[in-house]
């Protein structure tokens, strides 16, 4: 008896450290320069792609507002390589009709405000290109291609 109570204490323990863990990740809606600030792992990726001017020219010419959210984990090693990349492509494209938002999830990929409920995130990271409200289709945790041509892909979809 005494032996299984002891397993029950340890493994509590170890459980609560667990759930401690999660808690050291920032959680919530962040921009892209406080990721490359706050987060040293993700900045060494930023410069990892670079595209030419006629890979960005399709997404510098969407004339009508389209939005992408980013759903990642600070803990993700996908996260790491990929939102830096994202970052420095919308850096690069600088079209004020994209607007990217990011938001860290926990390692329980949740958030403060239920986003990543709403969206029904499962992976991470997850992109996710909306226009008019309208969801035009996400990538799950690596492009099929390369992140400017296929946000470029969704959005011509959409007739922009």
């Amino acid at each position: 008896m005494k032996n299984k109570t002891l397993i029950a204490l340890l493994l509590s323990i170890m459980a609560t450290g667990c759930n401690a863990k999660s808690s050291e990740f920032y959680v919530g809606e962040i921009t892209g320069p406080t990721i490359l600030k706050e987060f040293k792992s993700f900045a060494k990726h930023k410069d990892d792609i670079s595209y030419s001017t006629a890979d960005l020219a399709p997404l510098r010419a969407v004339a009508t507002p389209v939005e992408v959210k980013v759903f990642f984990g600070e803990w993700c090693h996908d996260s790491v390589r990929e939102v830096p990349r994202l970052i420095s492509l919308f850096e690069q494209v600088n079209n004020q009709n994209i607007k990217p938002t990011f938001y860290a999830l926990d390692t329980a990929k949740s958030d403060p405000k239920d986003e990543a409920i709403k969206h029904s995130i499962r992976k991470t990271p997850t992109v996710i290109v909306y226009k008019d409200g309208t969801e035009l289709g996400r990538f799950l945790e690596f492009p099929k291609t390369d992140w400017a041509n296929d946000i470029a892909q969704l959005i011509k979809s959409a007739g922009d």
